[in-house]
C-alpha cells in the first residue's frame, strides 16, 4: 500500500515537471518566434493627387542602419493610411498609388535602394516613326502616378517592446480580454502626381483640307526617381496619334490642332535650349495622299517645367503654341466627296526619320 502511494506521488511530480517544462518551453518559443517589430501607421493624404482616386497603395520602407540590407514592402486597399511592421531604427519610406502590377505603361526598377528606386515608361515600336540614332527609345504614354515620401521615420525600442508584450499576452492566454492594439502614428505623406502634361496647339488655316494628324516629340524624360520625384536623365521620344481641332467661332476653316501628351517632363540636366526638344507634326490631307510635315524646336518652351513642383495639386502643364507656316492647300477629296476632319489613323505616308544627338 505504501509502495503504491509512493508510485502515485512520483507520477504526480513527474507530471507537474512535464507541465512546467512544457510551459517554459512554450514561453521560450514565443519569445523566439514572435516578430521583433512594432506596428507603425503612416497616414496618407491624397488631396493633392486630383487625377483619379486610388483604389489601393504600395509602400516601401528602407532601413538606414548600415547592417540592414532588407527592405520592407506593404500593400493596402485602405488609401487613408498604411500600417508598417518595422524593427527599431530609422527608415525612409515611399508611397505610390496602386501596385506595380496594375500598371500597363510603367516599369518599376532598382527598388532595392531608396536612392535609386525609380519608375520609367515602357518602350514601344512605331510603324511610322524611326530615328537614325540607334540608342533612342520610343516610350508609351504613362498612366497617372502619385508619389510621396517620408524620411527619417523613427521606430523606437519602446515601440517594439510594447508590441512584443502585447503579442506574448495574446498568445499565452487566448481567453483573456484584449486591449486595443497600440499603433504609433509616425508620419503623414501627401503624394503628388509625377506625371505632367504638354498641350500642343498648332494654329492653321484651310483646315477643311485636313484628314489625319500624327506627331512626335523627342528628348522627353524616360522616368523619375522616387526619392526626389525628379525626372531621370534618360530620354525617350513620344509618338502621338490622338488629336482634335478647335476652330475659330467666326472662321470654321481656321483654328488649333490640339494634341495632349502625358509625360514625365523634361530630363535631368535639360538646359532650356530650343534644340533639346524637337516636335514634328505630319498632316494628311483629304485627298489621302498629300502629306505635309513641319518641325519645331521647343526646348526653351518645355523648360517651363523646371519652375513647377506640383505642390499645389494642379497638373504640371506646359502649353506649346505653334503655327503652321502656310495655309493648307486645297486638294480634291478622295472619292470626290467633301472634306472634313478624321481623327482615325491611316496607314499613310513614309516614316518620319530624324537624327537625335545623344549626349
Amino acid at each position: 500500500m505504501r509502495m503504491c502511494n509512493l508510485k502515485r506521488i512520483a507520477s504526480l511530480v513527474l507530471t507537474l515537471s512535464v507541465i512546467i517544462a512544457a510551459a517554459s518551453c512554450e514561453h521560450k518559443e514565443l519569445c523566439y518566434y514572435h516578430p521583433h517589430v512594432a506596428p507603425v501607421r503612416v497616414n496618407v493624404d491624397w488631396r493633392l493627387f486630383t487625377m483619379e482616386e486610388p483604389t489601393g497603395m504600395t509602400a516601401y520602407a528602407y532601413p538606414l542602419h548600415e547592417d540592414e540590407t532588407r527592405i520592407y514592402r506593404f500593400i493596402s486597399h485602405n488609401i487613408n493610411y498604411i500600417t508598417l511592421e518595422l524593427e527599431a531604427g530609422s527608415f525612409h519610406t515611399i508611397v505610390f498609388n496602386q501596385s506595380e502590377s496594375e500598371y500597363g505603361s510603367l516599369e518599376f526598377s532598382d527598388l532595392e535602394d531608396y536612392n535609386t528606386a525609380q519608375v520609367r515608361v515602357l518602350q514601344t515600336k512605331s510603324n511610322w516613326y524611326a530615328t537614325k540614332a540607334p540608342d533612342t527609345k520610343v516610350g508609351v504614354e504613362p498612366e497617372w502616378l502619385g508619389v510621396g515620401r517620408a524620411e527619417n521615420i523613427e521606430v523606437t525600442e519602446e515601440m517594439v517592446k510594447a508590441a512584443e508584450e502585447e503579442y506574448l499576452a495574446a498568445h499565452q492566454d487566448i481567453m483573456a480580454p484584449r486591449a486595443g492594439r497600440v499603433i504609433n502614428n509616425v508620419a503623414t505623406i501627401t503624394p503628388i502626381s509625377v506625371i505632367k502634361q504638354v498641350e500642343f496647339r498648332v494654329y492653321g488655316q484651310g483646315l477643311y483640307n485636313l484628314r489625319s494628324v500624327r506627331a512626335v516629340v523627342e528628348g522627353m524624360a524616360e522616368g523619375c526617381l522616387f526619392s526626389t520625384g525628379a525626372p531621370t536623365a534618360n530620354q525617350v521620344a513620344h509618338t502621338m496619334e490622338t488629336w482634335q481641332v478647335e476652330t475659330e467661332p467666326n472662321d470654321p476653316a481656321s483654328g488649333d490642332i490640339v494634341i495632349t501628351l502625358s509625360t514625365f517632363g523634361i530630363p535631368e540636366g535639360h538646359g532650356g535650349k530650343p534644340e533639346e526638344n524637337k516636335f514634328s507634326i505630319s498632316l494628311l490631307l483629304v485627298d489621302n495622299k498629300t502629306t505635309l510635315t513641319y518641325d519645331y524646336y521647343i526646348g526653351d518652351i518645355l523648360a517651363q517645367f523646371n519652375g513647377m513642383d506640383g505642390s499645389d495639386g494642379q497638373i504640371q502643364k506646359v502649353i506649346v503654341d505653334l503655327e503652321l507656316p502656310e495655309r493648307l492647300p486645297d486638294v480634291q477629296p478622295m472619292g470626290g466627296s467633301g472634306g472634313g476632319f478624321n481623327a482615325d489613323v491611316d496607314d499613310w505616308g513614309d516614316e518620319i526619320t530624324t537624327e537625335i544627338p545623344i549626349k
